[in-house]
């Protein structure tokens, strides 16, 4: 292959990629971008009313927010829960009781 023939191929391998990226950059323009609608959630006409009966609901009696409050609360509690189990797992919920002496309680469980 002479250094003609590679040049030439080079030249069109470039005229090709510059071809393919203007042809794509003007058809993202002519597309343009659609700007959400802000009235969206406050429609009352009966399209929008009758696609979602209770937007603002997750189940039947919460919000999203309440759902994931109420989530997030047993998810708390269960990981405490772990936390003691593997207490008494290993056996650091309470001081040994094998010494000869008293041991006071400082945790504050009887």
């Amino acid at each position: 292959m002479s250094r003609k023939t590679a040049l030439s191929t080079v030249s069109m391998t470039a005229a090709t990629t510059a071809t393919a990226v203007v042809l794509c950059a003007s058809f993202a323009s002519l597309t343009g971008c659609s700007a959400p609608d802000p009235d969206r959630k406050y429609r009352t006409d009966l399209d929008s009313l009758s696609s979602d009966l209770s937007p603002e609901l997750k189940n039947t009696a919460q919000t999203h927010d309440e759902a994931r409050m109420d989530w997030v609360v047993n998810k708390d509690q269960d990981l405490r829960g772990a936390w003691s189990d593997l207490g008494r797992v290993w056996l650091t919920d309470k001081p040994s009781s094998l010494s000869p002496y008293p041991i006071m309680q400082t945790n504050g469980n009887p």
